[in-house]
């Protein structure tokens, strides 16, 4: 009778242990995230190299408008100075890189006609993108504006 009991046991628990086993082996494992399939934090607009935009604003104190254009290639190159109201178009010039300021923003210059200087400060320490502000001071006097996407090719 010992053995029967014995025995009855060891295939008793040996039926325990294999159906946990089993039952371990056939439970759902969780698929692991990969870094492909993980959002990425730093989000990149796209096309940066292609990017193209205008950045519209204005000099209250003179009644100007300006128009900067910028592309990923050439930078902040172009501005046209317009006069507010009319919309005469006061001068065009090309602005240059001339370096950054103690804040690390970018500041490009150009003059019109040798007598005004232009200088537009680029409001971010980080490459130019859709939103950003410039300061633009014409003739002594500073404006803010705001740069979006260029519907048309510059």
């Amino acid at each position: 009778m010992y053995r029967t009991v014995l025995g009855s046991a060891l295939v008793l628990s040996f039926s325990v242990l294999s159906c946990g086993l089993v039952a371990a082996a056939v439970a759902p494992v969780e698929p692991s995230t990969t870094q492909a399939d993980a959002p990425s934090l730093a989000q990149t607009e796209p096309n940066q190299d292609n990017l193209q935009m205008l950045c519209n604003g204005a000099i209250s104190v003179n009644n100007v408008d300006y128009t900067v254009q910028f592309t990923r290639s050439a930078g902040f190159s172009r501005i046209e100075l317009r006069q507010r109201g009319s919309g005469q178009v006061i001068a065009n010039t090309t602005l240059s890189f001339s370096g950054t300021n103690a804040k690390g923003q970018a500041i490009w210059r150009g003059s019109v006609l040798d007598a005004a200087s232009v200088v537009l400060v680029h409001l971010s320490t980080r490459p130019a993108q859709v939103g950003d502000e410039v300061s633009v001071g014409y003739d002594g006097q500073w404006g803010r504006g705001t740069c979006a996407r260029s519907t048309r090719p510059l």
